[in-house]
Formats: C-alpha cells, structure tokens, sequence
C-alpha cells in the first residue's frame, strides 16, 4: 500500500525510512504540546481500509459482538463507547480485554483528576472566588466519570442477574449437569433450587452474596437473613437475642408431628426487618404438592411471633414449588397472571382468639418466580443486549 500525505513528507528523515517529531500517542492532558498528530491517529485513519481489504466476505462482524457480550458481559454499547474496532481475526477474549483495559485506563486518570482536584480544594481559600470554582469543577468531573464506572458496573450486574435467572430456570427443569447423573443417589433439587437463593447455612453476617433479590429486591436490604440456620443464634446490632432459646427445638417438636423425615429442619430462608416484620421461604422439591404445606407457614409464623418476644407481628410466607392441588386451595386467591395463589391471614392466639399478628402468604411456582426475576430486569438487559437463554 502506498500512503501519501504532505504531513508525512515534511517530517521523513534523511534516510526516507522513518519520521521524525510523531509521537506514537498524544498524552491527554500534556497542556505544552504542540503535537496535532500521532502514529495511532494514523493506524486508527488506516486501519479499517486495510481490514475492508483483507476482511472474507462470509466474516459477520454483529456475530462477534454478540460472542462478546455473552461469554464477557462486554455490550456494543461499551464497545462504541470505548471506540474499540472490531474486525477480522479478534477473537470475542481478544476485544474483552481491549474494552475493559480502555476502561480501566479511564477511570484511573478520572480518579487521579478527582483526587488532585480534592487537595486542591483542601488547599483554596473559602474566601476566594477559586474554592467556589475549584468545588463546580470537581462536581463536573465527578458526574462525568459516573457514565464510566456505571457502565462497567451495571452491565456486570446485569450480566450476573442474567446469569443466575437462567441457572434457576434450568434447576427448576432439573435440566442442570449436577441433575442430570444422580447415580442413584438421593436427588438434591430442592437444595440447590434454595442455594441460588442464598447459600444454605449461612447468614446475613458471613456473606453478602446472595440473590434473595429473585424473590423480591427489597428483601436484599432487611436487617439480617438466615438460611438454614438455628434461629436462637440470631442477634440484634445490640447483641440481644430475637428469639427464645428454645425456639429450635419448638420447630423441631412441630416438624416430627407432621413428619419424622422433618427432623430438625428450620424454614429453609428467614428474613427479619428490626421495623417487626419477617419473611418465611419454604423451598419444596419438584413434585412436592404445596396444598400440602399450607399450614406450615402460619404455624411457623405463630411460633416466631410467640418466641420474638413481641418483636415480630407481621409475617410474610411463601411456599415454591412446581406441583399444587387447587381443589384444596379454598380461601386462596389465584393471581390473575401465573399459578399461583395469595392469601392474607390474621394470627390469633390459639386460645384466646385475640388478634396478635397478621400473614401474607403466597404458593407461588417456580416458573413464576423466573417470569418475575426476567420482568425485573429486561428493561436493562434488552438496553444492553444481553441473551444468556439456552432457547
């Protein structure tokens, strides 16, 4: 190829091998420089001509952007925004770590200017004209660099959301590698339908990483969870204990009444608000009928209520499962969109009949709670282009 520019014959050298005064970039922010042009500003000029040249025509630029997307969470929205080509021969890792060290790139030097606009800040003088200037020009900088760390960090979360909805939606299939070769073996469904939810005897204090998000966003943002843990263990920020310390064996007494395979099992999730309330979540094993289980949720609700010592009066309930009798759902109300039924309870005393609390309850099924968990999120997914389905 042959390239010619009056730019390029003012500065070749004696030997017409190489130029001179062309710096390979231009340093952002280099106030003192008179450089207008670099070696990258040329490549970035020539470079898609020579790639329409070499490109095969069966090549689809679109089918690697995509590639991108799914295998990195790297969108065509960050792609156009970092100005990064994509063209024949880059693989989908290839551009993932152009994208993002562009990305990396940025914010280190947004955070740099932050950080230098700070001490100066610190350094003006609230008297003067400039400490009013100096804190506009840290509020502009600062809003312009929230596109940047925004970018990078919802489209993750979104990735990540996306991710787990369709992971639920294969558990719940039992279309999962883990459940396809039991060997035999006792099926493990419903624990691993609960540790997407929240990993299985842990706590709100020994991880944040969860996704009870799945079920409802505002539950991510109650005072503390328990997954399959005693109950008697659960404290207050001020070290006082929620329940009585007999509240594990109570729950162990209820549950070999309606079943010696029931042991000492707990409710499988318990969410508690310091505001009184509580949140009860029952996982049942695919073919488990959740009309058989009704009555579990407002016994357990009865029995924190009763151990909370007052604290606790209104409970929300929900049994998931995929199998339900509605022959033997009298009282519940079906929802107008899905299988499942709702229900709105008062919690008396069982013997004095007085009104001591209330339960909401809800059977849902689990392919609901995969509809919910796609609405919630497809508005961001659908701007960011993301598809992790197996359909």
């Amino acid at each position: 190829m042959l390239i010619e520019s009056d730019f390029l014959d003012q500065r070749v050298n004696e030997q017409r091998d190489e130029f001179d005064g062309i710096p390979s970039d231009i340093l952002v922010g280099d106030l003192f420089s008179d450089v207008t042009v670099s070696y990258d500003a040329i490549y970035d000029a020539i470079d898609p001509i020579i790639d329409e040249m070499v490109t095969p025509t069966g090549w689809s630029k679109d089918s690697v952007i995509k590639d991108v997307a799914e295998k990195f969470g790297v969108f065509p929205t960050m792609i156009s925004d970092t100005d990064t080509r994509v063209v024949y021969g880059d693989s989908a890792k290839s551009i993932a770590e152009r994208v993002l060290k562009k990305y990396q790139e940025r914010i280190i030097s947004e955070t740099a200017k932050i950080f230098d606009l700070k001490q100066e800040i610190a350094k003006a003088e609230p008297h003067t004209a400039e400490f009013r200037n100096k804190i506009n020009e840290l509020s502009w900088r600062y809003t312009s660099s929230l596109k940047t760390f925004d970018m990078a960090n919802l489209s993750q979360l979104v990735v990540r959301r996306a991710a787990i909805v369709e992971i639920l939606s294969l558990a719940c299939s039992k279309k999962l590698d883990v459940q396809k070769d039991d060997n035999g073996a006792k099926r493990m469904d419903e624990r691993i339908i609960h540790s997407i939810f929240f990993p299985m005897r842990k706590d709100s204090r020994e991880t944040g990483d969860h996704d009870i998000w799945l079920l409802s966003e505002e539950y991510q943002y109650y005072d503390y969870i328990a997954s399959d843990k005693p109950l008697s263990q659960i404290e207050w920020s001020d070290n006082s204990k929620l329940f009585g310390s007999d509240i594990d064996q109570e729950f162990e007494n209820i549950l070999h009444r309606r079943s010696e395979q029931n042991g000492a099992k707990r409710p499988d999730i318990a969410i508690f608000d310091k505001e009184g309330s509580a949140i009860i979540i029952e996982f049942k094993a695919p073919g488990v009928s959740l009309d058989d289980h009704t009555g579990d949720l407002s016994e357990y609700a009865h029995l924190l209520l009763a151990k909370s010592n007052g604290r606790l009066k209104k409970f929300y309930g929900y049994l998931i499962g995929d199998t339900i009798n509605r022959m033997r759902m009298p009282g519940w109300t079906r929802f107008p969109q899905g299988k499942g039924f709702f229900r709105s309870t008062p919690l008396q005393d069982p013997e004095t009949d007085r009104h001591i609390g209330e339960l909401y309850a809800e059977t849902l099924f689990f392919d609901d709670i995969v509809d919910r968990a796609r609405k919630r999120i497809s508005v961001y997914k659908d701007r960011l282009q993301v598809n992790l389905s197996q359909n």
